[in-house]
């Protein structure tokens, strides 16, 4: 597990702001059936899943050929654990109150990205071919969290996600400096 994105799922739980308003959430939850059909619904299911222990739709969020790689002596990635180090990083005492989609930016050479690299990236990583990399989007969400007390509280979050065969998977989390003007 890469600690660059514990310490970002970890930072994020520490950098909750308090909303002086109620804002309202417009979304519904994310199911394991819907996650795929898009790159918002990915996005918000990553961190659905993680806020809320729900491991069989964080699995969701990968394709197979990442879940059932096996190395040189056979042994597979243990997703499971990946997952359980996010839950644990990311433990709020707070009851997560659903995601809205802020904006996005295609990841494209016109936005100063380097698509390429990235299918490689991609391929390397989650064990597929570059050339089914479809597109690759950075996604903005406004999570949503209600405390105890009744206290309204929200945080923006960075995610990439990539289109493969039609579905949409997460890659990793950005860091907030992924900021960008749409």
């Amino acid at each position: 597990m890469n600690r660059r994105k514990t310490g970002s799922l970890a930072a994020l739980s520490a950098c909750m702001i308090l909303l002086s308003s109620c804002a309202a959430r417009t979304d519904e939850f994310i199911t394991s059936e819907n996650v795929n059909l898009s790159s918002t619904n990915v996005s918000e299911a990553f961190f659905q899943s993680v806020f809320t222990d729900d491991f069989e739709l964080f699995e969701a969020c990968y394709p197979d050929s990442f879940k059932d790689f096996e190395d040189d002596e056979g042994n597979k990635a243990d997703l499971r654990d990946v997952f359980d180090e996010y839950v644990n990083s990311s433990d709020t005492g707070m009851t997560y109150g659903g995601a809205v989609m802020s904006r996005y930016n295609d990841y494209t050479e016109e936005n100063g990205y380097d698509l390429e690299d990235l299918k490689s990236d991609i391929a390397l990583l989650h064990h597929t071919d570059p050339e089914s990399v479809e597109a690759a989007r950075i996604v903005k969400l406004r999570l949503y969290f209600d405390g105890s007390d009744g206290s309204k509280y929200t945080t923006d979050v960075y995610i990439l996600v990539y289109k493969s065969d039609q579905a949409w998977y997460v890659f990793e989390l950005q860091n907030s400096d992924a900021e960008f003007a749409v």
